[in-house]
């Protein structure tokens, strides 16, 4: 189930949501708590993947690579739905 509560956050974000999505994200691991916000939020994965072009251009000052933004976008995405489901 899908964490709805403040508490719920917290405990799935302490019992392992934290590192596990961190090891999802590569060279955004270091952003993963405002990547977190975006899939507790509930937003598509569109959203998540301007995000992470976002962070891409302002944080990594890296150039842009939208291939590669919606590829990490879908892992995280993906490992979020199944392990918040599973919970």
């Amino acid at each position: 189930m899908r964490p709805r509560s403040a508490n719920e956050w917290r405990d799935f974000w302490r019992d392992g949501g934290e590192r596990e999505l961190h090891a999802q994200l590569e060279e955004f691991a270091q952003y993963s708590v405002r990547i977190a916000t975006v899939l507790g939020s509930n937003a598509p994965l569109r959203a998540l993947v301007a995000e992470l072009g976002r962070i891409r251009e302002y944080e990594l000052r890296a150039p842009a690579d939208p291939a590669r933004d919606a590829a990490v976008a879908e892992r995280a995405y993906a490992w979020f739905e199944a392990s918040a489901l599973s919970r």
